[in-house]
């Protein structure tokens, strides 16, 4: 049975962490669909516990110190996500990159690590972020083995195009699915965001895809020469990543 009053506080810190620029307590209130005077008290407890902060000249919360605490205590729990994390930091430093990872939650592809680059125009983007999986490089490579029915439940009235670039149809997208099982990488050329091409690998543990991780380039600097460079770092770092899965106990965000 799930206990609504801690169910309100997890739903308050996730439409916190889905949004960069803070949220207004009207704007958290028409995320969450609970009542202003309803959330207001857990706020006040969370921004004393510093798990949320509060910036009263813009009346704007956001997460607070506290949860990033959480987040590396679970990070560096976690040796395989370190070990991800240095790949990620060697793979941005040979492109010059956003490099990204994300697992498949639902429908959508939750972001979880980030190494940005050095470039002056690069992707703006968050840990914390959902997008769709069927318009994302790093959903496409997430969900390849799921079967089209698997799919259609998820969208019963179809697709929602996000750009003009977004896959129309399960047909279509079927295609690119079948393709990342034959080449190993997936693309997203300019489905999520028009300025940006992202390609992206499945991380696999034992035949089971855990995570994904990719690579973000802006249209300007995305020439031929540097996707495939691109798809090259992706690929060695799949096969040295999924090397060292090998010898480790089975991963599982959920459990």
């Amino acid at each position: 049975m799930e206990h609504k009053p801690t169910l309100r506080v997890l739903e308050i810190l996730e439409a916190l962490a889905a949004e960069n620029k803070g949220m207004s307590l009207t704007k958290l209130s028409e995320k969450t669909g609970s009542l202003k005077g309803t959330i207001f008290p857990i706020l006040k407890t969370l921004v004393e516990k510093r798990y949320v902060s509060y910036e009263a000249a813009a009346q704007l919360y956001s997460p607070g110190i506290a949860c990033s605490m959480l987040s590396r205590s679970f990070l560096d729990r976690s040796f395989w996500l370190t070990l991800v994390y240095n790949e990620m930091s060697d793979m941005v430093k040979q492109c010059n990159e956003v490099c990204q990872m994300g697992i498949l939650d639902g429908a959508d592809v939750l972001y979880i690590n980030k190494v940005q680059a050095e470039q002056t125009v690069q992707l703006a983007s968050h840990i914390g972020t959902r997008l769709p999986a069927i318009f994302s490089a790093l959903g496409k490579s997430l969900i390849c083995e799921y079967s089209d029915e698997q799919i259609r439940k998820w969208y019963p009235d179809g697709f929602t195009p996000l750009t003009p670039y977004s896959t129309r149809s399960v047909e279509a997208l079927r295609e690119q699915l079948e393709d990342v099982k034959i080449r190993g990488y997936s693309v997203d050329n300019r489905e999520i965001n028009e300025e940006t091409i992202c390609c992206a690998i499945p991380l696999k543990q034992r035949n089971k895809t855990i995570a994904a991780l990719s690579i973000s380039i802006p249209v300007f600097r995305a020439t031929e020469t540097k996707r495939e460079e691109t798809v090259h770092i992706l690929l060695a770092a799949r096969a040295r990543i999924e090397k060292a899965l090998g010898a480790m106990p089975d991963v599982n965000f959920y459990q």
